[in-house]
């Protein structure tokens, strides 16, 4: 009996999820950095609003973990270079530390964060600032905005953060890619699990400029590895 009319339903966990896959996939093909951008602001607004839903909230959530691996990477000495070498940095580590009960041993689950009304007004205006200029012009349709303002790197990394509060391993080769790529990226693969450390290599010994190229190669790679 065919079901070429049936009609097919997607819940908002699933509609996050396929924005966010196609937003790294787009994002590491270097396709246009507003359409990424724009992509990926569609599925962390839904990720919050899930989050919200259960309770959890985004904004203090990104505080914690901005601060969590920081400190307890210090407390294990293996901060990765682009931190321990900046003495600015590792002021504001060391100072942090000193106030905060996370110990080399602590687990973030462990640990939870408060944010205040104002303070999470305005980490969602200054995270939605782009999102927002591409999404309507009917009231300001002379405005203007930076390109420098644009960070898909870390919209993206955000987004991902805060899916995985919600669904453990759930964003496919895209995922665990730009996992990996964030690993090499932040001088970080010689920490990687063994089984991704061959992954890790290679994305390390390829040239800077060609290494977004490579990850998406390695995804459509892993894709179709799934899908025998």
């Amino acid at each position: 009996m065919s079901n070429a009319g049936a009609t097919v339903h997607i819940t908002k966990l699933a509609a996050a999820q396929r924005q966010l896959r196609a937003a790294i996939r787009l994002y590491f093909i270097d396709e246009d950095e507003l359409a990424i951008h724009t992509v990926a602001s569609a599925a962390y607004r839904l990720i919050n609003d899930l989050k919200a839903a259960r309770g959890m909230t985004e904004a203090a959530d990104v505080h914690l973990v901005s601060i969590f691996y920081v400190v307890r990477s210090f407390r294990r000495g293996t901060l990765p270079k682009h931190i321990s070498e900046n003495s600015e940095m590792m002021k504001w580590v060391a100072e942090m530390a000193e106030k905060l009960p996370i110990t080399a041993e602590s687990k973030i689950e462990d640990v939870t964060a408060h944010i205040d009304d104002d303070a999470a007004r305005t980490f969602w205006r200054k995270r939605n600032e782009t999102s927002n200029f591409l999404k309507h012009a009917d009231r300001d349709s002379q405005d203007q905005i930076s390109l420098e303002k644009v960070d898909n790197f870390t919209l993206l990394m955000q987004a991902m953060a805060a899916y995985t509060d919600l669904v453990k391993n759930d964003l496919g080769p895209e995922g665990l890619i730009l996992w990996l790529y964030s690993s090499v990226l932040h001088g970080e693969s010689e920490a990687l699990p063994e089984e991704f450390r061959s992954i890790g290599r290679r994305l390390l010994e390829v040239h800077e400029s060609d290494r977004r190229d490579l990850c998406f190669a390695l995804i459509q790679e892993l894709r179709a590895r799934d899908a025998e």
